[in-house]
């Protein structure tokens, strides 16, 4: 073993002297510092605990239904209110799931209507749908495999719309967007036929 000292160092040469002193047997034993440093270990905790995986939430639709291919359309596609898509076929079953999912019964039936003073104003007839969006949405529907429930040469047909005069013809228009309406709502061919003619 060899010990070295410093010395410039006053301390140093202090601890080899006490060394020397007590190795000839002049003094009880060196007086050197416990330098050994003291380590104590770190209990704490970590500030926060360690962030649980977020379980994946089935989407849902505007009435908190989640997606069922028994009565909704496939693949998983939602109307302009938000609802999902009812498949063709399945109307009453579909509407008893919304009822059983929003906690409303069948609507009641309604009042009977208040007659109007004969004063009054003419209802605003409704504003005329535009053409490209029309035009966007059917298009929309026609790419979808489950998007319209006929061809649309037998949808023209059935709602005696003319190739020529559809983008400037308001009534053509109007009952495809409505003939549309009624496919969101799940109405079969024939239904949407009689909406579109109807409205």
């Amino acid at each position: 073993m060899q010990i070295t000292f410093d010395p410039h160092n006053a301390a140093d040469m202090q601890s080899m002297a006490q060394l020397v002193n007590f190795l000839t047997g002049n003094a009880d034993s060196p007086d050197v510092p416990d330098t050994a440093p003291t380590w104590t270990p770190d209990l704490a905790q970590p500030d926060t605990a360690p962030a649980q995986p977020e379980t994946a939430q089935p989407e849902t639709d505007c009435h908190g239904m989640t997606h069922d291919d028994a009565i909704h359309s496939t693949p998983a596609s939602k109307n302009a209110d938000g609802s999902w898509r009812a498949k063709r076929g399945q109307k009453e079953a579909y509407e008893a799931a919304i009822a059983a999912a929003t906690g409303k019964d069948a609507p009641a039936p309604t009042a009977m209507p208040v007659p109007q003073p004969a004063s009054a104003a003419p209802a605003t007839p409704p504003a005329p749908i535009d053409y490209k969006t029309m035009a966007e949405r059917f298009m929309a529907k026609m790419a979808d495999p489950d998007g319209l429930p006929a061809e649309y040469e037998a949808i023209y047909a059935a709602l005696s719309i003319g190739y020529d005069d559809l983008e400037t013809n308001q009534t053509s228009i109007a009952r495809l967007s409505a003939y549309m309406d009624a496919v969101d709502n799940g109405d079969d061919h024939d239904g949407c036929v009689r909406h579109a003619m109807s409205a």
